[in-house]
C-alpha cells in the first residue's frame, strides 16, 4: 500500500490525502503525517464520529492521527505485515 501525506487546513476544516510535497500544499494546510489509503478513510471515519459537524481542533486531530498509526502500525507489527 501507498503512503501518501496528510496535511490539514485549520481556517477551511478540511484534511487532505496527497502525493504532493509540503512546499506545492497552499500555506493554510499543515503537514500531519503519511498514511496509507485504508489508515486516512479510518482517520476520516474517527474524526466525523468525535467531531460531527464542530470544527476540528489541529491539536486533537494529531494525537487522534499518531494513535492510530500507532495502533495500525501495531496490527501490521503483530501480523508480520512490515
Amino acid at each position: 500500500m501507498k503512503n501518501r501525506n496528510v496535511y490539514f487546513d485549520n481556517t477551511n476544516q478540511k484534511i487532505r490525502w496527497t502525493q504532493s510535497e509540503f512546499k506545492d500544499i497552499a500555506v493554510t494546510y499543515e503537514y500531519i503525517g503519511k498514511s496509507t489509503k485504508l489508515e486516512f478513510d479510518l482517520l476520516i471515519e474517527l474524526l466525523w464520529h468525535k467531531y460531527e459537524d464542530s470544527d476540528i481542533d489541529p491539536v486533537e486531530l494529531k494525537r487522534i492521527f499518531n494513535e492510530l498509526r500507532s495502533f495500525c502500525d501495531s496490527v501490521k507489527q503483530n501480523y508480520s505485515l512490515f
